[in-house]
């Protein structure tokens, strides 16, 4: 896979997941008021934002630990 494809697929799986997970708990927590995009967007992209540098780091730091299992 070339780097350009990583960072793609890292940038990717950071917007589905964190959309994901911010749509589930806003229903969750407030279920489907009137203006519910006006309140989940700015919490999705907080979340997106905090997944981004995860989506970057993680991989490689669990990549090692795994080969040091082995």
């Amino acid at each position: 896979m070339s780097q350009k494809q990583k960072i793609v697929q890292s940038i990717s799986m950071a917007l589905i997941m964190s959309c994901c997970m911010s749509f589930v708990m806003a229903v969750k927590n407030m279920g489907f008021p009137p203006n519910f995009l006006a309140l989940w967007l700015p919490n999705a992209l907080i979340g997106f934002l905090v997944a981004i540098p995860l989506s970057f780091f993680l991989p490689p730091l669990i990549k090692m630990d795994e080969e040091t299992w082995n």
